[in-house]
């Protein structure tokens, strides 16, 4: 099998970890702000290894992010809210 070598960068990102507790619940999250994917965050949860590109937009659609980030439905809301917060603070932009 033979590989092509499309692209290689290297970018500063800035990457916070935060550590989230419910009443039930813990969860270890990474969120990625990168000059890439078009203006979104890389939410990724550590537990679970899965991630996520989140706009500030994307963070209405639970349906979207919830079961990905395995994010339990009596968290959803405060979730979102903690997403509000952190990706406003960087004020990304989509590019389209």
């Amino acid at each position: 099998m033979i590989l092509d070598h499309l692209l290689e960068e290297v970018e500063n990102q800035l990457v916070k970890y935060y550590c989230i507790v419910s009443e039930d619940c813990r969860y270890d999250i990474v969120v990625i702000h990168s000059e890439r994917f078009f203006g979104k965050a890389m939410v990724v949860s550590i537990q679970n290894s899965r991630m996520v590109l989140l706009s500030h937009h994307d963070i209405a659609d639970e349906d979207y992010w919830a079961e990905k980030l395995d994010i339990k439905s009596s968290d959803v809301t405060e979730f979102r809210n903690f997403l509000h917060l952190v990706l406003d603070k960087y004020q990304l932009t989509e590019q389209f």
